[in-house]
């Protein structure tokens, strides 16, 4: 009974149906707006060929700022600019299928490979014009030739992944205690493989190097808080992620209900797994790909769920494996469980705007539309933030009133030298509450002859204060 469950379940779901059904969900809401660092990603990648490796403001290294370079060739709508990674996150999905047929048979394949379809966190980020989706399919790729012991393939899979995210090393760890533990006899062709791919990552050291300088001194108060979670919260974060999706609910109660039993079942699965061979592969490669992750934000914050996303394949394909020893009806309760969690994940992602990206098109939208001859858009930060920048026409001016990040008495005083004459001004609440947390632009404002004539929210970027000249 069990043998025949599963064959009903995978002819149901072969992979061509799995591909078409993860396509789909891929699709819908494909057009939102650009948010703030899909915004920073598609100026960056607009610019000339030359200036593509002058990125030492983005943390990550510069592939996916190649490939996004050449592909704007083709068009610049949102839709256009994330088709990308719908490609890469389709692409992933047959690969996790692939790994699990190595590991497993096509039965569970089958079934890792739908989890991963229905995905809400795979998505998410199969939507996101970002690295993060090119990494996860670099990351399965490179695993399966690991496992095939493809060693030329291999050896190039890991030269893409160590110039897609700086994440490469965790999942490489992963890789060597694979080979020390279970294939020892390969041991040396995997270091060889290392040794050729830092050699290859030689040339970009020194923007390496830059990068994590502006990194360490160049940030603000609180925003190592927005960009990364504390060591103590990554785990139970990253795996309420992989579960629910990108979302929450207000009620954390109701939150932890929704999530709770996902994670029961992955322990669960955890347990059966470690008593044969294949699971204990499975095992050792999610786990010692995670282990120098929660180490390393201890010292240093940069982890954060969205990039330890390349383990959500091997998360799901536990659950979907670990499900072997269980009785038919056990099966059922964990496929339900699963698909519970994900549809609501889904469900949420589709149909609440606070889910979804940051309403900056329909923002900026607003602003043009009712600006006078004498407007102008003010932004408590250096600059203004890149999707203003992306989706102004010109008919507006944005000016960055917070050079130092934090709003000072000197940079107040710069700024009523530039508002002079405007009869109306656009103040953008988004990121004040940590660069403005007392409110400091509004007050001035209104001591300076301007009215707060309406406030408009939108979801993501927060208010905006229309304020007119008394």
């Amino acid at each position: 009974m069990k043998i025949k469950f599963l064959s009903r379940l995978s002819k149901v779901f072969n992979l061509p149906s799995i591909l078409f059904l993860g396509l789909i969900f891929r699709l819908v809401n494909l057009n939102q707006s650009l948010w703030l660092d899909e915004a920073a990603q598609a100026i960056e990648s607009a610019r000339p060929l030359p200036q593509q490796l002058n990125i030492v403001s983005d943390f990550h290294p510069p592939l996916y700022h190649l490939v996004l370079h050449f592909w704007m060739l083709g068009g610049l709508s949102e839709i256009w600019l994330r088709l990308p990674s719908v490609i890469f996150g389709i692409l992933s999905i047959f690969f996790l299928y692939r790994i699990a047929e190595i590991l497993f048979d096509s039965k569970f394949a089958s079934i890792a490979a739908l989890f991963l379809a229905i995905s809400p966190f795979h998505i998410w980020y199969s939507q996101e014009a970002r690295p993060y989706m090119l990494f996860v399919l670099l990351s399965l790729v490179s695993t399966y030739f690991l496992l095939v012991e493809k060693w030329v393939i291999y050896t190039l899979e890991i030269i893409l992944l160590l110039y897609s995210l700086y994440f490469a090393p965790f999942l490489l760890f992963g890789h060597f205690i694979y080979i020390l533990i279970f294939r020892r006899k390969s041991l040396m062709r995997l270091i060889k493989s290392f040794i050729i791919a830092s050699f290859t990552f030689l040339p970009w050291l020194p923007y390496f190097i830059n990068q994590i300088h502006l990194g360490i001194g160049g940030g603000f108060a609180g925003w190592t808080n927005v960009v990364s979670v504390s060591w103590l919260k990554l785990l139970p974060l990253t795996l309420a992620k992989f579960a629910f999706g990108h979302g929450t609910l207000a009620d954390k109660v109701l939150y932890g209900f929704i999530i709770f039993p996902e994670i029961i079942v992955f322990l669960i699965s955890c347990y059966y797994l470690s008593k044969k061979e294949s699971g204990r592969i499975l095992l050792t490669l999610f786990s010692f790909s995670l282990l120098p992750a929660l180490v390393i934000s201890i010292f240093l914050p940069v982890a954060a769920p969205q990039r330890m996303i390349f383990l959500l394949p091997f998360f799901l394909l536990i659950i979907a494996a670990g499900i072997r020893g269980l009785t038919k009806f056990q099966r059922a309760i964990f496929l339900l469980i699963v698909l519970f969690t994900s549809l609501g994940g889904i469900y949420q992602y589709y149909t609440d705007p606070y889910t979804q990206r940051e309403e900056w098109r329909q923002a900026v939208s607003y602003v043009e539309r009712n600006a006078t001859k004498n407007s102008v858009a003010l932004f408590v930060f250096p600059t203004p933030f890149a999707p203003f920048l992306w989706y102004q026409k010109g008919s507006v001016e944005g000016i960055g009133i917070a050079p130092k990040f934090i709003i000072r008495d000197s940079d107040i005083a710069k700024m009523n030298n530039q508002i002079t004459g405007k009869n109306r001004i656009f103040l953008f609440q988004y990121l004040t509450g940590l660069t403005d947390k007392e409110n400091t632009t509004g007050k001035d404002l209104s001591n300076q002859g301007y009215n707060l004539a309406t406030t408009k929210d939108f979801p993501g970027v927060g208010f905006i204060y229309r304020y007119d000249k008394r």
